[in-house]
This record gives C-alpha cells, structure tokens and sequence, in this order.
C-alpha cells in the first residue's frame, strides 16, 4: 500500500522541473487530436491548459479559459506551471500535487508504449470566473515523455462540476490503468497522509461508458438513444444493467456511485 504525503509547490517544483529539452516545440499540435476529442467525454463544461517540465510553464491554453476562471488565456499563457496551483483551494493543492507527481512518476515509469495506458482523474475545488471555489475535476488526456524519459509535458483539463451536488467531498483521485481490456482503480482517501487502495469495481464496456457520459451530462433517455443512434430500449437495457452491476436501484443512485468512483 502506497502512502502519499502532501507536496509543497517547492517540493513538487523541485521533482518536476528538468533541464533536458523535451524535443518538441508546437504543444499545440501535437495535443491536436485530444484536444478535439475532448469534448466527447467531458462531463460539463471544460477548459486546458499544456505545462511544460522543461521550463516549467504554462505553454498555451483555451480560448474559453476566461469563461471558468478568473483569468484570460493571455494571462494563462507564459505563466509558472505553478500558477495553475493558486486557482486551487489552499486545503487541495498540496493533495492535488501530491497526485499529480504520483501519476506522473506512475506514467513515467512505463515502457513508452505503455505510457498512454494510465489516466489521472483528481477531484478538487477552483476559483470559477468570478472568484468562487466550486469542485472541478482535472484530468490529464495525454502526456508527452522524451526519449531520455526525464522531462515531461502534459495536456491538463479541467471540468466544472457546479452542476453536481456532492453530499459528501468525492474522493481525491483515481488512477485508471487499462491493461488487456481490464482496467484496474486506485482510490486516494484524505487523511495524514494520501493512501492509495486498489479496489474492485465492475467491468464497464465502452457503449456503457458512453451512455454513462451523456448520463451525467443530464441527457434523458430518448437524448441518449439519438445521440447514440440506438432505440429508446436499448438504452433502458443498458441502465439496467449498469444499475445490476452497481447494485443501485434508480438513476440518481447509480450516478452518485459513478462520482464516487469514478468509472468515467
């Protein structure tokens, strides 16, 4: 069991930064593809932003950054990777770098066709655009390692998640590392420290995953079955079964068990 201690921005700066050159320059480009298919599992409204080990910067960002936070993409753009932090609640931040160094090092640590296996799911609160913490969920869609395996650059996107009521605070994050079709959850609970905890948890399948993404998107069920080119029992069959394996009896249940454990 692998327990994590919460980072100060010195300590996480010191592990992250290198002084080897990533060998790419357009991080734009060469996020292109994810970032146009972002949209399609986003669970709410969303920003990005690429961060830079080499330089330990903020590379570029969003057009619609300004919309979700209190600052424009000019203001983003060129800023410390740190300045992502001090958008954070001052109780999450050293959780949330905490995590994000652990996944990192989780990815870094896998053979180069491996690295794109591991997903990084953290649950946190931010300063929306008028300056008021509300949770978001940061996700990291895909990294970038260079040949030396030393220096690192990252897509980061951040969801609002105003729209969701937590009764409780959500777990802090959840690695999802798909191996042969399995895909394995490590939960990380509050506490001294940060614990992570494999768990088991039923086997989701892709059509269920995406049904479940227009779900929390607030879809009813004949949205779903035309936005998924299905019948409207088609769609009910697949509640029911998501409903079995999670052992919810409503909707509201099973998206509440979706939350807390992330089986996005």
């Amino acid at each position: 069991m692998k327990t994590l201690k919460p980072l100060t921005t010195a300590q996480f700066e010191k592990n992250a930064k290198s002084d080897k050159e990533l060998g790419i320059v357009d991080y734009q480009t060469f996020f292109e593809r994810q970032i146009k298919e972002a949209h399609h599992f986003a669970i709410g409204p969303y920003y990005w932003f690429i961060g830079d080990s080499a330089h330990m910067l903020i590379t570029t960002a969003s057009e619609n950054i300004d919309e979700l936070t209190p600052f424009t993409k000019s203001e983003w753009e060129n800023k410390s990777a740190l300045f992502f932090v001090e958008n954070i609640h001052p109780e999450d931040s050293p959780y949330v770098l905490s995590a994000i160094q652990f996944a990192t090092d989780r990815i870094v640590g896998l053979p180069v066709e491996r690295q794109q296996d591991v997903k990084i799911n953290i649950y946190a609160r931010m300063l929306n655009a008028n300056k008021i913490y509300r949770w978001v969920l940061i996700q990291m869609p895909s990294i970038y390692v260079n040949n030396e395996n030393l220096t690192t650059c990252g897509l980061m996107m951040i969801t609002d998640l105003t729209h969701f009521n937590f009764n409780s605070r959500p777990i802090l994050m959840t690695l999802v590392d798909i191996i042969d079709g399995k895909t394995e959850y490590y939960h990380l609970a509050m506490g001294e420290g940060v614990t992570a905890n494999g768990i088991e948890l039923p086997h989701i399948t892709k059509r269920e995953r995406q049904l479940l993404n227009l779900m929390l998107r607030g879809l009813t069920s004949p949205a779903i079955a035309q936005d998924l080119c299905i019948s409207y029992s088609t769609v009910e069959n697949h509640k029911r079964n998501l409903r079995r394996k999670t052992a919810t009896k409503t909707s509201a249940e099973l998206v509440h068990f979706v939350m807390s454990n992330n089986l996005l």
